[in-house]
Formats: structure tokens, sequence, C-alpha cells
């Protein structure tokens, strides 16, 4: 039997597959989920797995994408790599979706919180038989991973669980953002996020700015909601102070540089920052000006038959997102609040705290703790504190800003990649034929890295069981 188990083990971890196509298929498994994590607290509610088991082998290790603010099965669709992965590796997939997102939403308000979405995930993994009833056993070896605030999930996960979770990857994870008293030590300031964002535009920057000024000085607002397909003029200027017609315009200029991939997603074409400054090269009148970025935005939010209603979140407010109606929203006034600031002729934005407490104590009578994730799980001290993580970033992303680069830790126990062709957690997609070969190369070494901890588990296990085996032998 020992012996087995040792040919399984070798060729689980040696095992090598060409790249699959992504997983269309999985299963939908809902969990009860306490909604304290109190002992004495029985309340529950019903949380959403997404299963695949098709390549899993008895004793193979769960790989487990920590989800983030939106629903579950977006992020299945955007993270083919895992799944490659899965194949190679002979892995449960499971996929977490966090709770008050998608369908995972708890009839009582007020329970939302980075501890609480990784209480559920560690709750939930920890219990035999719930993705994979008479076979799975709650020692399996999990490998965590995320992207963006999946990520920075991914990174708490392995800190606050090191028993259960093995290893992460956490790809453009802005762990460093939410550090701010340190920010000086790593080259960060509160125009770091917005200053990336000026810079894919490079090429246009001026043409965005008298984009920009014609619509904000456009008179006939009637006509303006009516180029953008707008429902009222609420949602050209968001949240803005003073109002500004440019509002949803410049916000969709500044969510863009995280989505230049090398080919096209979700409706948008490849390299879709180049497509915006090739779509206004040459123009000069002011209406064909507005008109661009009018067709422009109404692209970007697949805007098409029905008009666009105003966005509980984004336009005219921090950049990156912040307090507004939503879990997000709620959690942008707890735990996540971005302090950013903007001085680029995209648009001139100054952080207040002061306004956002204000706000968030309207919307919801709490205000924002800018340092309790820091507080809780290191900030940048986590990738010295912290082993058997893979931080991966990329140039392209403006929220590599606040990403844990090797330069700045050349004594971590951890792996990093830094890509410069990459956009927001572009590795995490699934192999493309159009990726960049400094992609490319980071998957193989996010691959190397995971296949080291598991040969390191397994190997750790094996050796337990021969100790264990002398002691009964000698008794």
């Amino acid at each position: 039997k020992n012996s087995k188990m040792m040919v399984k083990e070798i060729l689980f971890l040696l095992v090598i597959l060409n790249p699959p196509p992504v997983i269309a298929q999985y299963r939908t498994v809902y969990v009860n989920s306490s909604l304290t994590h109190k002992e004495n607290d029985t309340r529950t509610y019903l949380q959403r797995y997404l299963v695949n088991s098709s390549f899993w082998i008895d004793d193979g290790p769960i790989f487990f994408y920590s989800g983030n603010e939106g629903d579950i099965t977006e992020f299945w669709e955007a993270s083919g790599w895992i799944q490659v992965l899965a194949r190679k590796m002979q892995a449960l997939i499971v996929f977490g979706e966090a709770r008050y997102y998608g369908q995972s939403i708890p009839n009582e308000f007020g329970f939302l919180s980075t501890e609480l979405i990784l209480a559920d995930y560690a709750a939930a993994l920890r219990t035999p038989n719930v993705f994979l009833p008479k076979k799975m056993n709650a020692s399996l070896p999990v490998i965590s991973f995320g992207g963006s605030y999946g990520g920075t999930l991914t990174t708490f996960f392995r800190a606050a669980y090191p028993d259960l979770v093995i290893g992460g990857l956490a790809a453009s994870a802005p762990i460093g953002y939410y550090d701010s008293s340190r920010w000086h030590e790593f080259n960060v300031s509160e125009f770091t996020f917005t200053n990336i964002i000026a810079t894919a535009y490079s090429d246009c920057i001026h043409i965005l700015n008298a984009a920009i000024s014609a619509i904000n000085i456009e008179t006939n607002t009637t006509a303006l909601i009516k180029k953008f397909h707008a429902c009222s003029l609420d949602t050209l200027t968001g949240n803005s102070t003073p109002p500004q017609n440019s509002a949803l315009f410049v916000y969709m200029l500044e969510s863009l540089p995280q989505l230049n991939y090398p080919y096209p997603v979700s409706g948008l074409p490849a390299y879709p920052v180049n497509a915006v400054c090739s779509a206004f090269d040459g123009l000069v009148q002011r209406d064909d000006i507005i008109d661009t970025a009018a067709n422009l935005t109404k692209n970007f939010f697949s805007i098409h038959d029905s008009c666009m209603p105003p966005l509980s979140e984004g336009p005219g407010n921090i950049p990156g997102d912040g307090p507004g109606l939503g879990s997000w929203g709620y959690q942008s006034c707890s735990e996540n609040l971005h302090l950013f600031s903007s001085q680029t002729p995209i648009r001139n934005y100054t952080f207040n705290l002061t306004a956002q407490n204000s706000l968030c104590s309207s919307l919801y009578h709490i205000q924002p703790n800018i340092s309790k994730l820091t507080a809780l799980y290191g900030g940048y001290d986590l990738p010295m504190t912290t082993t058997s993580l893979f931080f991966s970033n990329g140039a392209l992303d403006p929220w590599h800003g606040g990403g844990f680069l090797q330069q700045f830790f050349p004594d971590s126990p951890n792996q990093f990649c830094f890509m410069p062709n990459g956009a927001h957690h572009l590795d995490l997609r699934a192999p493309n034929d159009a990726d960049p070969q400094d992609v490319v190369k980071c998957r193989q070494a996010e691959e190397s890295a995971i296949r080291s901890w598991l040969t390191n588990f397994y190997s750790s296990r094996s050796n337990a069981s021969r100790i264990e085996r002398d002691l009964d032998e000698r008794g």
C-alpha cells in the first residue's frame, strides 16, 4: 500500500501535460456559512462555491480561488490558468464567492469584512465532504489563488491560516496601497495610481484633455445626454464635486489601463488604451471629439438599447473607486479605502479624508479604518513574515504601484514576478497565443513554485507517516 502511494505521489508531482482549453463546466455547491463565526451564534447564510473535479485524483490538492468583489462566475471565466494548472497537477478546483457578492447574500447587513470572508473559506475547506461527498478529507493541501483584491485575500489567507493554505499565488495584489504610513519607503505616494494611468496615455494625453474640457463646457446637456446614451445628466456627472459632465468618460479612461490586455476581452479590442488613442487621432472639430468620447464610453459600458442609469460607485469618486452604495462601497467605508489623489491632464482630484468620513457616516453610520488591514495582516511586512507566496505584477496595471516587488524585498523567502507588458492579473487568464513572453515566463515560474510547495508538503507528510509507523513498530 505504501509503495503504491509513493508511486501515485511521484506521478502526481511530475506529470506534465499540455495546456488544455479553458474548462467551461463547474458544479455549483451551496454551503451554510456562519454569519459571524462566533461559537454561540447559529445564524447562517447560503454561500456559493464553484467546483470542478474533472482532473482530481484521490489525495490530490485543492486549487482554491479566493473570490473577491464580484460574481464568482466572472472570476471563473477570467482565471483559466488555474484550470490549466489543475489538469497538470490533478487538483480539485474550488472557487469561493465572497459574502455579499453575487448570489452569496446574507439576510442581515453589516457583516462584511476581510476577516469574515476568510473565515468562511477556511470553514468550508476544513469541513470534510463539502465539495466531494465521501471522497474528500479535510487534510488535503490547499493552494490559494487570487487576482486584485482576490490576490490580497490569498496573501492574507496564507498569513492567517498557514496550517490550511500551504501556498498562494497573489496576482496584482495592491496590499501596499493599504499601508500608507510606509509609502515613502517604497516610492509610493497618493499620486502613484493615477500617474501610472496618465503614463499609459502618454501618446494622446493632450487630445484626451481636450476631449474632457469639451465635454465639461458643453452647454447643451440634453444633446450630451443623448450622445452618451445616458438616462440623465447624473449618469455623466456621477459623484464629481463640483459636477463635471466628463466624470463618466474620465472613469472609463481611468479603468482601461488595467484592462490593457493583448487580445479582445469582454467587447474591448486588444490593447484598448492604444485603441482609444487611435480613435482620437487627427480629430480637430469639437463635435467630432465629443462624439468619439461618447462612442468609446458606450462601447466600454456596453450601452446599446436602453439608456445607462447613474452608477452608485465610480464616476467622480476616488480614483479606483471608493465609498458608495453597494458592497464594495461599504468595504471602502470600513477597511478598503484608497487614499488616492490625481494631478494629471485626465483629472484633478484631491483626496479628503474628512469628506470620506462624512460620506461613510451618512451612508452606513461608520467611518473608514484606514490602518485596519495592515494592523491585522502586516502590510509591507508580509513578504518578510510569511512564506510560500508568489507575487506577480504587471507594469501596465496601475494597481502594481501598491504591489510587492522583488527589488524592495531582496531577502524575502517568497517569489516575485514583474511583467513589463502585463495588465491586471493577466497571468491568471488562460494562456493565449498573443501573450507577451514576459507573461509566459511568469506563468512558468508560478508553476514551478506551486510544484515545489506540493513536493514539500507530500514529502513532509510521507516522512511524518514513516516516523509514525516506526514509533508504532517500536511500541
